[in-house]
């Protein structure tokens, strides 16, 4: 990870001179001779987009006049404290190795006492990218192919093999203490999401109860290292259709069928989903193999993409401030009918 003294806590902590030393960990001599705030985007963290002028040494070492800062601004950001550093340590020292298509990282900082992290990111805009619209595009199969041969690469290549890098449990401290509290399933039981959500799963002790025993499930392993929070509202895909990942967690150890399922009943429609559910499924343990993987047989991973349903099912009770309600009425709807199409809550009995 990068260092450069304190991390910014607000907008007007992020100065040319606080730019400058964050920058010159990685661009020796780099000076940022001017600063402009962008556009400022709030969600369970605050995104802003940085217009920067260099000296000499910034132009030499060719970077960009925009970049996107990634900051715990948000009053709530710091229920997601652990995520936040997880994707510090992703862009730190996993980034690199060319496994999936991301933006690049020019500065990636976590303060340990304070628990604030900041990450200096590629202007994907730049690169004319589009991103995840998860109201009104889901994404065909095949683009869901193509991203789901690189979600099985960086699978396999900690399949199994935390290696040194510290981890968190993947699971669902937030879900289940904050986001399944009786204030916030009340709240959100009145809202248009409901209205896609099953009579069993509107009994907040029943789904919470699910849920617990989907952490159990997940725990039996195998584990690999996920990119977390994969939703097609963290994707994009560049001018040729290609995929790319954001918001990733990449330190975070879990079962493999949470990244496959939160992706799979996010990014496609419901009619999409239905078809293509089992020749995906079969794709990814196809690509797990060939990369030397001893994968699950598919009776095993069909029943963890089942019970993982319920993962994504958990956006019903995502409180305001972290999503769109619109966003999170298209999600409600995807993963419900999922639920429902899979049977899920009898998977546990199997």
């Amino acid at each position: 990870m990068d260092s450069c003294g304190t991390l910014p806590r607000n907008l007007n902590e992020l100065t040319a001179e606080w730019l400058s030393a964050a920058l010159a960990c990685r661009f020796p001599g780099v000076e940022v001779t001017s600063v402009h705030i962008g556009t400022v985007m709030h969600g369970s963290n605050t995104k802003v987009r940085l217009l920067l002028a260099y000296n000499e040494a910034g132009h030499a070492h060719r970077l960009p006049p925009t970049m996107l800062a990634k900051c715990g601004f948000e009053t709530h950001s710091q229920l997601v404290t652990e995520s936040n550093r997880s994707e510090v340590v992703f862009y730190s020292e996993r980034a690199s190795d060319g496994l999936l298509n991301v933006a690049r990282c020019y500065f990636a900082g976590w303060d340990e006492t304070s628990g604030a992290t900041f990450l200096l990111l590629e202007d994907l805009l730049a690169r004319n990218v589009t991103f995840g619209f998860p109201q009104v595009r889901p994404i065909d199969p095949h683009i869901a192919r193509r991203a789901l041969e690189m979600v099985a690469r960086y699978h396999a290549r900690w399949w199994n093999s935390p290696g040194s890098v510290s981890t968190r449990p993947a699971g669902g401290d937030v879900v289940t203490d904050i986001w399944m509290g009786a204030g916030n399933f009340q709240h959100c039981m009145q809202l248009p999401r409901f209205e896609y959500v099953p009579p069993p799963l509107r009994d907040r002790e029943r789904f919470r109860s699910t849920l617990f025993k989907l952490w159990k499930s997940n725990a039996q392993g195998p584990h690999c290292y996920l990119l977390g929070d994969l939703h097609l509202g963290n994707c994009y895909f560049d001018v040729n259709g290609e995929p790319g990942f954001l918001d990733l967690q990449g330190d975070t150890l879990g079962c493999w069928a949470q990244d496959f399922t939160e992706f799979l009943t996010s990014a496609l429609d419901i009619d999409a989903r239905r078809r293509c559910e089992r020749p995906l499924l079969e794709f990814y343990l196809q690509q797990l193999r060939s990369h030397g993987i001893d994968a699950p047989d598919f009776d095993t991973a069909w029943r963890q993409y089942r019970r993982n349903t319920f993962w994504q099912a958990s956006i019903a009770v995502v409180p305001v401030e972290f999503q769109p309600e619109t966003v999170c009425t298209a999600y409600t709807r995807r993963a419900m009918a999922a639920v429902t199409d899979l049977d899920a809550l009898a998977s546990f009995d199997d």
